[in-house]
């Protein structure tokens, strides 16, 4: 496997002008639907470190395809948000597959590493605003070029993501209300931009300095903006530090100091909470979804049946924000 990878490895990069011997091939923590190898390229003066981020092909109904995914990257890097540079990118028919190699950013993106080790205590306090600049760079990209993305109303995922929970045929009266409440909300009036549609810990690489890259953008589509600042809220993105609002790491105070020092739009704490509502119902759908792929047979893999298990969680993050004073 790894001698045919690194086979399919070399002769992409040769179409990049990248020549050298692949050294080193291993896979690292990709997440429940990519492949991620790390890699490194030898040639006469130095050795390179590089990323190669792989999809299986089978998309789920929320995604984008994973070269699509290089070609956003490639526009974000434009306007000097935190992206890593991409180096070349596969088509699902060419001998790499629906892929992309990008060069390696040196820092940490497991939540539970960057929360916890000392290495990154002085980086925390500056994290949530970092965030937050780099949340409002982002919804400044051009969206006349990203003709592969979908564009959706608040209203329209609102209904598209009831639509696909009621498909699994698994009745939860917190879903039924939360739609129903969720209908009647204020999403706020601003203009239709780039979402990331996954910021959060985990999907960052922060360094001890803090904020170096944004990364996996599988769940980018075009539409509100503030629901990328909701779902970094969510209770789920905290990994066990509650109290911290920001992906367990920062204040909301300093999210929005950050967002608001660069966006022309002024985004105020109510708000938040009505996306961060959003939030995580869409992520108790992803986990019906998720576990769905593995139960119906057309992805085996125990992680996928694992998320299932996390759609309770959502319900009772939601009754929480909605009726328990949770923040």
């Amino acid at each position: 496997m790894t001698e045919e990878l690194s086979i399919a490895l070399q002769n992409k990069l040769l179409e990049a002008n990248i020549e050298g011997k692949i050294l080193n091939l291993v896979p690292l923590t990709g997440g429940a639907s990519k492949e991620i190898w790390k890699f490194e390229v030898q040639d006469t003066d130095e050795i390179k470190q590089y990323i190669l981020r792989k999809g299986s092909g089978i998309e789920g109904p929320l995604a984008i395809k994973t070269s699509d995914e290089a070609l956003l990257q490639q526009e974000v890097k434009k306007i000097n948000a935190p992206v890593p540079e991409i180096v070349a990118v596969s088509s699902l028919d060419e001998e790499l597959g629906d892929s992309y190699i990008m060069k390696f950013v040196e820092g940490e993106s497991i939540p539970r590493k960057v929360l916890r080790d000392n290495e990154y205590k002085d980086a925390l306090p500056l994290l949530a605003f970092q965030c937050g600049e780099s949340i409002a760079k982002i919804h400044e990209v051009e969206v006349n070029n990203l003709h592969y993305l979908q564009e959706k109303t608040p209203m329209d995922q609102l209904n598209e993501l009831y639509s696909t929970y009621e498909s699994f045929n698994q009745p939860s009266p917190m879903f039924e209300y939360t739609y129903l409440w969720l209908k009647d909300q204020d999403f706020g009036d601003i203009k239709a931009s780039l979402v990331h549609g996954d910021f959060r810990l985990g999907n960052i690489i922060v360094s001890n300095s803090g904020l170096e890259s944004i990364i996996d953008w599988e769940l980018a589509h075009i539409g509100n903006p503030l629901q990328d600042l909701g779902w970094i809220c969510g209770n789920s993105w905290r990994f066990g530090q509650n109290e911290k609002v920001v992906g367990g790491f920062g204040d909301l105070e300093d999210l929005l100091k950050g967002y608001n020092s660069i966006s022309k739009f002024k985004v105020n704490e109510n708000l938040v909470r009505t996306w961060q509502v959003f939030g995580t119902f869409r992520w108790g759908v992803i986990c019906l979804i998720q576990a769905a792929a593995h139960l119906n047979g057309s992805v085996n893999s125990i992680e996928k049946a694992a998320i299932g298990r996390r759609v309770s969680e959502t319900e009772i993050d939601i009754a929480d924000l909605l009726f328990l004073g949770g923040k």
